[in-house]
């Protein structure tokens, strides 16, 4: 009997939820006249007169649990999953399973309609591989390797999944419920249930079940022959709950979609298949019918969007539709893809693959359709007939009977009959009106009514067009069961099918015949391509199911027993614990039951649906005709009451539910139980023999061996025996096959468990006997005191001697086992070996060793034996003598691969290290992977794979299939070195640091060895895990970022950048500041880092305040009235609020994108204060006294938005449209204005992309200028370069020469056309197009008028044009871009040096027939006009082209009489525009900068004036002021944002040389206003050029400049100067210093818009310059700033970088700093002695280096043992030491434990030394202990100090190993030191352990093993003798002893060349393979 878990009652866990759940809404629908009788019709079918039972079934199957790591889960995809449902007590069998998704809950969509949900639950989505189908699943899906190579197992699992999920499917009435429970959490028990969604349909729900649709995109090439696979479903695949009542399919998918198919048939089921799902239709749902001749009574749905087709099947190469209602599909399977169908006359069951069907045969598709179409005209024809004469009788509209909603079918979106309708519709001309309403019929609707009949006919046959459809599935046949022969009475269907598997993957298909109680069971092959079924076999049973993860049968008998099976083979009889006494009704309800007979009344009781009165007598039935149906007020306990007659016996009548390894029992009360059944191993030991043992055994013997060894684990008492009782009985069992005898069983192990199945039953004896002292003897307790002896060092002089005397009788050779015991030794001796490779089962080498120990001597086996007992030398038995004979031995089988030496893997690395040639490694798959993985990397390591003849390689698999695949697998990664070639392989074997903790310390020290080599450079482009290896965080951190810039969604982007921005550098901005000043995300990390060593933040901070009120101090003089004074102070105000209104521009760019919004709050915006306070008292000063401009501060309030949004970084995310709406101003016109500010910001930083079209057309219909303005401006930049045509239109609106002639006029501002203007060149921006160039040069020409119109801010308009022309063709003019017969160049000339005015061309050029009423220009082009924009259009259309004529059309005069002719401002705009197109040839140098100005005009610059000579000095010195600077801005636009040294120098001496002007008469010659906007531009451009970078020198020049406020500088200090000013002090810190300027083509254009060379004079005045135009430098703003963050620390630190120019200059930048123009650059490392090295290199990891820059500008970087940061250690002074000494190749000889803890911040290594290394004064230590301690403080030192702590470890290791040589040596780690030894002597490099330590380790050894030599001589002779009984003695110290000596030394046992003379001795050995030493340790103990 085999012991299964205690029952536990099983309750679904939907019934409690159903019990709960509201139903369906009733629909409350008016009804007319004509639909009464029907209403009233429906409403009396829910009415019976019988009482009903509840309607309710359930489905289950196992999904894995999302939070278990892959590894446990990796069998998800092999499940069985089996659904039981019962309707009525009535078993309908199907089994529907598949991956698991949650859905959002989704009601019937009539519910939706109403805007209520029943339910809504949503959980986490899980995901493991579909298996869909219906009958049972199962795991046995042939595996693709499997079917390729006939014989391979595929991976066998034998522990469960170690937490999984159950989902619960359950129906009951209207509604279905999904819940999910985690059921195995190691304890067996359900740990509750969560309701995952609620479904509910109006009708009763017939079927439920999971499924997977798919989705695929149409194909109409008709000649395609390559298709892809049929056999594998194409298109998206979409999970599904499938919900069906009699005529409706209702799919509900994943994304919380829900369709309606609504079916022109009564559905009989539907089951879920690999293509979708099969529909069958109910017997006789159409009227008899000749024009029904082909229809079809299977059909398929691919999706629930497609056509429901017929399945066809294929019969000889003939496709025939499927249109016999005889055949029954009772189960489907999806892999393989196959079905069962029934056929009611043979009663027979046949087995259909189902399949696509082919290409080539779509002839048959069009032949049926066309056949098709004519029955349905024909059919049409007697429609309309039928029409005609029942047209009274039949409502247009079909009705709904259960009178639900009406319109119910027209208006539902997933009811309709769009529904219906494929995405690849089918050419037929039909509409699917679906004239089938979803209630239509009910399964006991008669036709006896001829209404009802006629409306069901017509609304049936309506249209037939399914009949027309092509069918896309095909059934294959394969196989007919012809040998179950049933009765012709009682035959039926299979009541269950499935497929099992047995224990060797064998798969059966099973089924249940309830007719003949018989369970048919047909073997199945897959291994090749067609499906083989094999002979039949039946077995009496009453029911079965699977077991999926036993790989087993449960079969019910008849008597009520459970019986175990695996495929044909009997396990044994499953024992179902105690009596379930939950059967037995309560005393209580015994009591009360029998009452109900005599009352008179209904009881409450008896309107249970379980009680049933005897005989029903009629007066309970007086109340009402119909008895009452009221839902018992507890569901849940309802069905675990027998029913009161039923007093029989309760019986087991079902087995359901098989999921893993539970299944639960059903009794004939309809109760369950769940029952969960032992696993086939519980120890990782017999685990592995059983894997072992199932891969070489044949498959009837191995199947023999697993049933076998399940009936004795699991025998009934044997749950808690402990893992070596385990052990004992698989010992037991194994030699008990073998053919040993039960005597001998008992001797080889006495501790098998007493269980009823191995108790020898003796006579009970009760004196001792000689045996029971000798099992004391060998038990335990004596190991424990040999322990304890070795651990006291107490002689124990006691041998025990072991009783081997009794004869031993001999091996039945007929055992199942015998003919392959020389299989499974050498096969568990691999085992055995590659168990020495885990420390973490090192515990079961011994009692595997003792296992194979036995086998050896009696397989005569001798060297085996001897490799056994240098292992284990005082456990391995020598000296018995084997029990087989001789004879016999030939007959065992014996593969040609097995050794007669023993493979020992230390023996096997260490030759390998040493280079030996080597035979290949025997290789079993799963068990020996350990060993191939450790052997392959050593190949490597040792450079053996280097030499062709020495490649290292595996050998064939044991189990005689080839490894050539794996062999195959090339081991050479790009060139790269041996050693990371290791390392990647490393990571291809997915090892991890927790994986290389379990290897022995030897493989642990090569691998990290290799690692550390490593470690320093690695190559840039390796996985992150490789760097996880070689402990490089901060590599690993930057990969994992590549990697999912690769692969992740933009939603795990934004989460992994926001991620790792530290939040004191990019805070949230918050409203919650006393004060907001709009800055106060500049005091962050960040800043204090980068400028530590003074206030210049603090400082630019108080000089951009706009927020708060200015100081007013002046002194009262005596001669001044109060009312005077008053005046004064508010002019001092008023010079002040000047300057005021020009800081808002200036702080936009110290604030740039430095901080993230709340969303859930609007944007606190700061105030624009202009008032004052007058100290002492701090009265407030206000502008009330003094006449002001009106609206002066318009501008500055808007630019106060734009600095506000500004802030904003554009990688913000959810900033949307809602939350640009919730920010719009509900109030005054300046929050209006600073609203306008705020868009455009917001387009500035990208965001602008988000605002929805009609929000767009809000803000512009208001008309509010400056919204329109930043609305316009902000899309055009956000929409930059992209020719958006939808913006475009929205522009075009705003710029009248893009309108046609006849469009009505607009009345639209000036400034907004100007606007608008510059727009069209932004979103046009580099396109050339050809139309809008057109546009745009006429533009820049337009003439003032008709009438008042054009006739203000022409310039500014001009300026436009030209700037945004400019922008459309930038760079483009040597490019043909077809705009040559344009003659751009030569309009644009002549509107810079004027001519006679042109025609006017466009589509404006009528209009412009009327002059203007305000300004007369003449015949001659208005230069002041025109040429500014026509200056730089050209500039920018050749900019860096070097066109040499284009460049001296801007040649500046060459005589004072040119001079006259050219306006000196525009001296400056020609020399920028000449530098522009000249671009290559602008140096950085004062020189450069002279040789602009015309020899003949530099020698009267700056000069006295000479009255002898006749020169125009004012004309000589303005036109050099503006050539010079002309030339310096150009300079500063190409080394924008370089902080290029030579250039920053130049443009610094030429701003000291003006602002020295400033205060001399020499000023006056050029005109103080001409120094001061000359002054104004080379700030600007010095700024550009330190961009970012927060120059001192600078600044102190602008803090200079900006005190130049009051009445005396008024008339030169104008606002415009102001606001250049605190924009070049914005530039200096852009983005609080982590951004600067680009020099791009592009970047270039948008710095001359916002730096133009005009500034404003007052803070309204737009006439040359539109001020909005101000702010785009944002779109030459670049992040370039890298800033170090500690990996560990995650703190950002300084690091020095090291940057690589194209050219090969090399640069240092101490991060975190700005890095030149990445275009330049070749190589960017972190090149810093106290950190590890991060290189990104150009062609390599390039890519990362530019994301990380625009994202964060994090490089995570690690520090190296010993250095502290430089915020700790600013100068080095305490890394100093450390320096020192991690170059040093010295180490200090005693280094006190506080040395070493300075290096490291390892709490382990610290605790180390804390108390271990630490002197104790108190206690004196002794010569041995110090001598330990000032060595290991030696070696932590070293370890600490060159960052290899691993060495501690393995080095404590080999001295422990030495410490215990003496009185408890342990040979297995002698191998250990001689791998280490071998790698490190044989290593050419640097390795962890040096050489001198090594070798002195080595001498400690030697020293040891000398003193041994003398007292071992004798047994050393024998062991080289060849005498297996060579320990001469039983001494257990001896023998360890020895086999460490002999395996230090590799002294070959049974030795042939030490027979004969001295001479003749030394001569053999020397010449044999043995090393000197080896030789020399021979002869000697030999002499």
């Amino acid at each position: 009997m085999i012991a299964a878990s205690d029952p536990q009652e099983y309750v679904p866990s939907g019934r409690q939820q159903a019990f709960r759940h509201p139903g369906p809404l009733e629909s409350t629908v008016k009804h007319s006249k004509t639909d009464v009788d029907e209403f009233l019709l429906n409403k009396f079918e829910k009415v019976s007169l019988t009482e009903t039972k509840r309607s309710e079934f359930w489905t289950l199957r196992k999904v894995p649990n999302p939070k278990v790591p892959q590894k446990y889960s990796q069998d998800s995809s092999k499940n069985i999953n089996k659904s039981y449902q019962h309707t009525n007590y009535k078993t309908r069998q199907s089994d529907f399973l598949d991956e698991s998704i949650s859905f959002k809950t989704n009601t019937d969509t009539s519910l939706n309609k109403l805007g209520k949900r029943l339910s809504d639950v949503h959980s986490p989505k899980f995901s493991s591989k579909r298996l869909s189908g219906e009958g049972d699943k199962s795991i046995y899906e042939p595996n693709k390797s499997q079917i390729q190579k006939q014989g391979q197992y595929t991976h066998f699992s034998i522990k469960s999944d170690p937490t999984y999920m159950e989902d619960e499917l359950y129906v009951n009435g209207h509604t279905a419920i999904w819940s999910r429970g985690l059921v195995n959490n190691h304890d067996d028990l359900d740990n509750g249930r969560k309701t995952i969604c609620s479904y509910t349909s109006e009708s009763v729900i017939h079927q439920a079940l999971w499924c997977t649709f798919y989705c695929e995109c149409p194909v109409f090439e008709e000649h395609i022959i390559d298709l892809p696979n049929l056999d594998e479903p194409t298109g998206n695949p979409v999970e599904a709950v499938c919900i069906t009542d009699l005529h409706n399919i209702k799919v509900f998918t994943p994304k919380g979609e829900d369709y309606t198919v609504p079916v022109p048939f009564v559905i009989d089921k539907i089951w879920s298949t690999k293509y979708g799902i099969l529909i069958s239709k109910e017997n006789q749902s159409f009227p008899k019918d000749n024009i029904y001749e082909n229809r079809a009574t299977l059909f398929s749905l691919a999706y629930p969007l497609d056509d429901i087709c017929p399945v066809v099947m294929n019969q000889s190469s003939n496709l025939n539709i499927i249109n016999n209602n005889n055949m029954t599909v009772i189960y489907t399977n999806d892999d393989p893809s196959i079905c069962m169908i029934y056929d009611s006359i043979t009663k027979q069951h046949s087995v259909y693959r189902i399949r696509k069907v082919r290409p080539d045969e779509r002839e048959f598709g069009d032949k049926i359709a066309s056949i098709s179409t004519s029955q349905s005209n024909k059919l049409k024809s007697r429609l309309s007939m039928w029409d005609n004469v029942n047209n009274k009788y039949i409502p247009s509209t079909p009705l709904s009977i259960n009178g639900s909603n009406i319109a119910q079918t027209a208006n539902s979106r997933s009811q309709s009959s769009m529904a219906m309708m494929s995405r690849c519709q089918s050419p037929a001309p039909s509409s699917y009106n679906s004239p089938w309403p979803p209630q239509t019929l009910k399964v006991h609707t008669s036709f006896k009514n001829s209404t009802v009949f006629n409306k069901s006919y017509f609304d049936l046959s309506k249209n037939a067009s399914y009949l027309r459809a092509t069918p896309t599935i095909c059934l294959d046949y394969l196989w007919t069961d012809n040998y179950s022969v049933q009765d012709s009475n009682t035959a039926a269907p299979a009541s269950k099918v499935f497929f099992v598997d047995d224990f060797v993957g064998q798969k059966y298909l099973c089924y249940i015949l309830e007719s003949r109680s018989q369970l048919s069971i047909v073997k199945v092959d897959f291994s090749s391509r067609n499906i083989v079924f094999g002979m039949l076999t039946s077995i009496s049973a009453k029911d079965a199911t699977h077991i999926p993860h036993l790989h087993m049968l449960a079969i019910l008998e008849h008597g009520g027993n459970v019986t175990l099976y695996s495929g044909l083979n009997i396990i044994g009889k499953l024992h179902i614990g105690g009596t379930l006494a939950q059967h037995t009704p309560s005393p209580y309800v015994r009591r009360q039951t029998p009452q109900v007979n005599f009352s008179p009344y209904p009881k409450r009781s008896s309107l249970l649906p379980h009680i049933k009165s005897t005989d029903p007598q009629f007066d309970e039935h007086l109340l009402s005709p119909v008895l009452p149906n009221m839902v018992p007020r507890n569901p849940i306990l309802h069905m675990n009451f027998a029913e009161r007659k039923n007093d029989k016996k309760v019986t087991l009548n079902g087995l359901i539910h098989a999921i893993e390894d539970r299944i639960t029992l059903k009794y004939s009360d309809d109760t369950f139980y769940r029952i969960t059944l032992p696993s086939l191993a519980s120890t990782s030991l017999v685990e592995s023999c059983l894997i072992v043992l199932r891969q070489i055994l044949q498959k009837d013997v191995a199947a023999t061996l697993f049933c076998r060894w399940y009936s004795t684990k699991n025998v009934i008492g044997a749950k808690d025996i402990t893992s070596e009782q385990k052990w004992a009985m698989f010992t037991n069992l194994i030699f008990e096959l073998l053919g040993y005898d039960d005597e001998q069983l008992q001797e080889s192990s006495g501790e098998v468990p007493v269980t009823p199945s191995n108790v020898i039953k003796k006579q009970k004896c009760s004196t001792g006997t000689d045996n029971d002292w000798m099992y004391i003897c060998n038990s335990k307790h004596r190991k424990i005191k040999e322990n304890i002896n070795s651990t006291l060092k107490i002689e124990c002089t006691e041998n025990i001697v072991i009783d081997d005397s009794k004869n031993r009788e001999n091996i039945d050779t007929r055992g199942v086992l015998f003919p392959y015991i020389r299989q499974i030794h050498f096969n568990l001796h691999l085992l055995y070996e590659d168990l020495k490779l885990n420390t973490l089962r090192s515990e079961e080498l011994l009692p595997l060793m003792e296992l194979l120990n036995k086998l050896a001597i009696d397989l005569s086996l001798d060297e085996y034996n001897l490799h056994y007992w240098l292992d284990f030398p005082n456990q391995t038995v020598l000296k018995k003598h084997s029990i087989i004979p001789q004879t016999e031995l030939k007959n065992i089988n014996c593969w040609q691969g097995y050794s007669e030496k023993p493979i020992s893997i230390f023996k096997y690395i260490y030759d390998l290290l040493d280079g030996v040639p080597l035979n290949p490694y025997p290789y079993l798959d799963d068990i020996c992977s350990r060993s191939r993985d450790i052997l392959q990397l050593c190949s490597i390591i040792s450079q053996a794979n280097n030499d062709p003849n020495n490649k290292y390689r595996f050998g064939k698999e044991l189990n005689g299939s080839n490894n050539e695949d794996f062999l195959q697998t090339p081991l050479i990664y790009n060139n790269n070195s041996y050693l990371e070639e290791a390392v990647l392989l490393m990571v291809e074997m997915k090892m991890t640091t927790s994986f290389l903790d379990t290897l022995p310390y030897s493989i642990y020290f090569i691998l990290y060895d290799t690692l550390w080599k490593c470690r320093e450079n690695p190559p840039a482009d390796w996985p992150a895990e490789a760097y996880f290896l070689l402990w490089r965080e901060d590599l690993a951190a930057e990969a994992i970022k590549s990697e999912k810039e690769k692969t992740g969604t933009t939603q795990e982007l934004v989460g992994m950048y926001s991620n790792t921005q530290l939040e004191d550098v990019m805070p949230g901005i918050k409203a919650d500041f006393e004060q907001v000043d709009g800055m106060e995300d500049i005091d962050n990390s960040l800043m204090k880092l980068r400028f530590s060593e003074d206030v210049r933040v603090n400082e630019t901070r108080k000089m951009l305040q706009s927020s708060r009120p200015v100081p007013i101090v002046l002194t009262q003089r005596p001669d001044v009235s109060d009312h005077d004074f008053i005046e004064e102070q508010e002019k001092h105000l008023y010079g002040i609020c000047i300057r005021t209104m020009a800081l808002p521009v200036g702080r936009g760019m110290f604030t740039l994108r430095t901080a993230t919004p709340v969303i859930t709050e609007p944007l606190p915006a700061p105030p624009l204060c202009l008032t004052g306070k007058a100290p002492p008292r701090g009265t407030t000063v206000d502008l009330n006294h003094i006449d002001t401009p009106a609206n002066m501060n318009l501008w500055p309030l808007f630019h106060n938005g734009v600095a506000n949004g500004l802030r904003i970084t554009p990688d913000a995310h959810n900033i949307d449209n809602t939350w640009i709406i919730f920010n719009k101003c509900k109030g005054s016109n300046d929050l209006q204005m600073e609203h306008a500010g705020f868009l455009l910001a917001l387009g500035l930083n990208g965001h602008l992309r988000n605002l929805a079209f009609n929000s767009t057309f809000n803000y512009l219909e208001k008309l509010h200028e400056m919204t329109s303005v930043g609305v316009l401006l902000g899309l055009s930049a956000a929409f930059r370069g992209t020719a958006h045509p939808c913006l475009t239109k929205t522009l075009a609106i705003h710029v009248e020469a893009l309108l046609p002639p006849t469009s009505m006029e607009l009345d639209i501002p000036q400034t907004l056309q100007v606007a608008g203007l510059l727009g069209i060149g932004l979103v046009y921006q580099g396109t050339t197009h050809r139309h809008i160039t057109e546009v745009l040069l006429t533009e820049i020409g337009r003439p003032p008028g008709p009438e008042m119109e054009n006739s203000v801010d022409r310039e500014s308009y001009s300026l436009a044009a030209g700037l945004a022309l400019g922008l459309v063709t930038l760079k483009n003019g040597e490019r043909p871009s077809g705009l040559s017969d344009l003659n751009v160049p030569d309009t644009l000339h002549y509107y810079m040096v004027g001519g006679n005015k042109r025609p006017l061309t466009g589509s404006q050029k009528d209009k412009y027939k009327t002059p203007s009423f305000q300004i007369r220009e003449g015949t001659s082009v208005n230069l002041d006009v025109t040429a500014p924009g026509a200056t730089l259009a050209l500039g920018l259309m050749y900019l860096g082209t070097g066109n040499k004529a284009i460049a001296d059309w801007m040649a500046p005069p060459q005589t004072q009489y040119l001079l006259d002719f050219v306006r000196p401002d525009f001296l400056l705009l020609r020399t920028l525009s000449r530098s522009l197109i000249l671009w290559n040839e602008i140096e950085p140098s004062k020189d450069w900068v002279e040789s602009q100005v015309p020899s003949t005009i530099r020698p009267y610059c700056l000069v006295k004036p000479c009255n002898t000579v006749n020169v125009d000095y004012e004309a000589m010195n303005q036109a050099y002021c503006n050539i010079v600077t002309g030339a310096c801005f150009a300079m500063g636009l190409k080394f924008a944002g370089t902080a290029e040294e030579e250039a920053y120098e130049t443009l610094l001496y030429f701003c000291h040389m003006f602002t020295s002007l400033t205060g001399k008469s020499i000023a006056e010659l050029a005109g103080k206003s001409t120094i001061e906007t000359c002054l104004n531009v080379l700030l600007l451009s010095v700024s550009m050029v330190m961009a970012g970078t927060g120059n001192i020198e600078i600044m102190r020049l602008v803090r200079h400049l900006r005190r130049r406020v009051g009445v005396s500088s008024s008339p030169v200090v104008t606002y415009g100067s102001h606001l250049a000013i605190h924009m070049a002090l914005g530039l200096l810190f852009l983005g609080g210093g982590r951004y600067t300027l680009s020099n791009s083509a592009s970047s270039v254009a948008a710095l001359i818009c916002a730096f133009y060379p005009k500034f404003p004079t007052h803070s309204n005045d737009n006439r040359y310059h539109l001020q909005a135009f101000r702010h785009l430098y944002v779109l030459a703003v670049e992040a370039r700033l890298i800033i170090p963050k500690e990996v560990h620390l995650d703190e950002i630190s300084y690091a020095n970088l090291r940057v690589v120019k194209l050219d090969g200059t090399v640069l240092n930048v101490k991060g975190p700093g700005i890095i030149p123009d990445l275009n330049t650059l070749t190589k960017v490392e972190v090149n810093d002695e106290r950190y590890w090295p991060v290189v990104f290199e150009r062609g390599k990891n390039w890519n990362l280096l530019e994301k990380i820059l625009s994202t964060t500008g994090y490089i995570e970087v690690k520090q190296r043992a010993g250095c502290l940061s430089y915020i700790l250690d600013k100068f080095g002074y305490r890394s100093q030491l450390a320096r020192t000494l991690t170059h040093s190749l010295v180490v200090p000889w005693d280094p006190s434990p506080s040395s070493i803890t300075l290096f490291t911040s390892d709490k382990s290594v610290k605790l180390f030394c804390r108390y271990f290394l630490s002197s104790d004064n108190a206690t004196e230590s002794s010569l041995l202990e110090a001598s330990l301690k000032q060595t290991l403080s030696k070696i932590t030192y070293d370890a600490v100090v060159k960052d290899k702590l691993i060495v501690i470890v393995v080095y404590i290791a080999l001295v422990k190993v030495i410490l215990d040589l003496e009185n408890n040596p342990c040979p297995m780690n002698i191998w250990q030191f001689k791998i280490i030894a071998k790698r490190v002597m044989k290593s050419h490099c640097s390795n962890l352990l040096s050489k001198e330590i090594i070798l002195s380790l080595r001498q400690e050894y030697m020293k040891i093993f000398d003193k041994w030599e003398d007292n071992m001589k004798q047994v050393l002779q024998r062991y080289l003798q060849g005498v297996l009984d060579f320990s001469g003695s039983t001494d257990n110290l001896l023998s360890k002893k020895l086999s460490a000596y002999v395996i230090f030394f590799d002294f070959p046992w049974n030795c042939e060349s030490i027979t004969g003379e001295f001479l003749e001795i030394f001569e053999k050995l020397a010449n044999s393979s043995l090393c000197t030493e080896t030789v020399e340790k021979i002869v000697k103990v030999m002499n």
